[in-house]
């Protein structure tokens, strides 16, 4: 019986300090709440023309990501997965100026950028893009409100050629996709 209470006084005093330590805080990057993965909505060229469905289900997303280094002034934006071509209309990746200062308007840019796409070292292609991510700036099918995401982007691989993108943050939720 000695040894039912000990173990008891032993909880209790465990429960008693527990209480006391405050609750996990998560530290975000220096980019939040701009990074992410953004679900493509529409994909135009520059006469209005909807290309969402020439791209593959698992490549229509949109990524922020911020850089090893942390920045709070640079990051990688790409469309696709690593796999993703640089010879793909749609085939873009590398790192680029952003700011996150105004969450309402926080934006990202980039001109001549060393194209990436395909998870090459290197590239003579390359890609300018302009981006402006809301935060809470869209209502979901699924009733979440998430950030939205308008961007646009041209690839040397095809001159004359502009494109437009326009989605929201990844919910997870059947009815966003």
């Amino acid at each position: 019986m000695k040894y039912i209470k000990n173990i008891f006084w032993v909880l209790l005093a465990f429960v008693t300090v527990s209480c006391g330590i405050e609750d996990y805080k998560i530290d975000h990057n220096a980019i939040f709440p701009m990074g992410g993965q953004y679900r493509i909505i529409s994909l135009t060229d520059e006469t209005g023309a909807e290309l969402a469905t020439q791209i593959g289900s698992s490549s229509r997303y949109v990524y922020v990501a911020n850089t090893i280094d942390n920045d709070s002034d640079k990051c990688w934006v790409r469309i696709g997965d690593y796999s993703t071509k640089s010879s793909l209309f749609y085939g873009i990746n590398g790192k680029v100026s952003c700011n996150v200062s105004n969450k309402q308007n926080m934006t990202f840019s980039g001109s001549g950028v060393e194209n990436l796409a395909g998870n090459v070292a290197s590239s003579s292609a390359t890609f300018s893009v302009e981006g402006v991510v809301v935060e809470q700036g869209v209502k979901c099918p699924s009733g979440e409100v998430t950030e939205s995401i308008t961007m646009t982007f041209t690839n040397s691989n095809f001159p004359g050629k502009t494109y437009k993108v326009t989605g929201w943050k990844y919910t997870g939720w059947p009815e966003d996709l």
